[in-house]
């Protein structure tokens, strides 16, 4: 018995179309294959691949059990040793050395050391832009400081070369009524 890919909940028609093209065709297949095969798929991540085939296999077991009750119900022998439901994947548990999952695992870490080098990096270099503007706005501060103290030197300047000249002409104009007196 097949069971379609639409039956898996989460899965819908163009889902389903995608994952026909990449040659997964029924639920038994999503529910045989590793996270890392399932994520070569478009539109498939690692959390995503992992619920996908939780799903399939919960529901290969839900369909294993409902054929067990009808069987048992219709007072038939059965002829062949039903086959135990699989397990779900967990995705925090480690495989055992040498099995498919044990493959799928090193990819996992493979990929997750790669996202975490592309995170170290982008946080080093938000870092480094983040270092040049601090640097970038204290050069510009420290430039309209000394831009202000100058123009504040000149001013002083000019002040204390009006008041020269003050004082020179009040000196003159004392001077000239001295001499007029």
């Amino acid at each position: 018995m097949t069971i379609a890919l639409t039956q898996i909940p989460g899965i819908g028609p163009s889902t389903a179309k995608v994952l026909a093209e990449n040659g997964f065709k029924s639920a038994q297949q999503i529910a045989s294959t590793t996270i890392a095969q399932l994520t070569k798929v478009p539109g498939f991540g690692m959390a995503r691949a992992s619920r996908a085939i939780n799903a399939a296999i919960k529901l290969l077991a839900a369909a294993d059990d409902s054929t067990a009750k009808a069987a048992q119900t219709s007072k038939r022998p059965r002829r062949t040793a039903q086959k135990p439901a699989p397990k779900p994947i967990k995705s925090t548990s480690i495989p055992t050395a040498g099995t498919k999952a044990d493959t799928d695992t090193k990819e996992q870490k493979k990929l997750k050391k790669e996202k975490a080098r592309k995170a170290a990096a982008k946080k080093a270099a938000a870092k480094k832009a983040a270092a040049k503007k601090a640097a970038a706005k204290k050069a510009a501060a420290k430039k309209a400081a000394a831009k202000k103290a100058a123009a504040k030197k000149v001013k002083e300047k000019k002040a204390k070369a009006k008041k020269g000249k003050e004082k020179k002409a009040a000196a003159k104009k004392a001077k000239s009524k001295k001499s007029k007196k």
